[in-house]
């Protein structure tokens, strides 16, 4: 939904969830969400938010996560939590898919919520390209390009950019994407 009415912002979406950098990786750790709160503030205080129409991203779902990931992966993700990653049914899953205290990406407090409000910006930015909705698309909650099919990696769970990639692909026949 348009926090921002006037048509002739609508070729930038920009994808805001105030959500998501409540989230935190854990003391200590580079990683920090709360980042995305900053980006906000400037885009804000330098009005640039007057050229383009804001969109606060609808939560990803398991199964659309599922189009690239695999089922078992999203499952763990949506499932593990601080509460019970310790318990030994878990330790081939954690190592599995590269997660917890041995890895650069921890289990955290809301950490599949927190994925699903990453990733959401992306997909929804994807399909408003799609449907010449827009010609640019920002999230700048995004960017979780490290995370492979079934295996975290590089503080990313979910990758949004291959997920917005399948979206492109369905409407265009090919994808440059650079990572900058």
């Amino acid at each position: 939904m348009a926090l921002n009415k006037n048509k002739t912002y609508d070729r930038v979406s920009y994808y805001y969830d105030s959500e998501v950098g409540n989230f935190h990786y854990g003391p200590g750790h580079p990683m920090k969400p709360f980042r995305i709160h900053l980006t906000h503030d400037l885009v804000i205080n330098y009005n640039l938010y007057r050229s383009m129409s804001i969109y606060r991203p609808r939560l990803l779902t398991a199964k659309e996560m599922t189009t690239f990931h695999s089922e078992e992966y999203i499952s763990f993700l949506s499932s593990i939590n601080p509460d019970n990653y310790f318990q030994q049914k878990y330790k081939f899953q954690l190592e599995q898919f590269t997660l917890g205290p041995k890895s650069d990406c921890p289990i955290f407090d809301g950490m599949f919520e927190f994925c699903q409000r990453s990733v959401g910006g992306s997909v929804d930015g994807a399909l408003r390209l799609c449907y010449d909705k827009c010609d640019t698309a920002i999230n700048w909650s995004g960017g979780f390009h490290h995370a492979k099919k079934s295996e975290s990696s590089g503080f990313c769970y979910v990758n949004d950019i291959v997920l917005a990639i399948i979206e492109l692909l369905k409407h265009y026949e090919r994808v440059l994407y650079i990572d900058i």
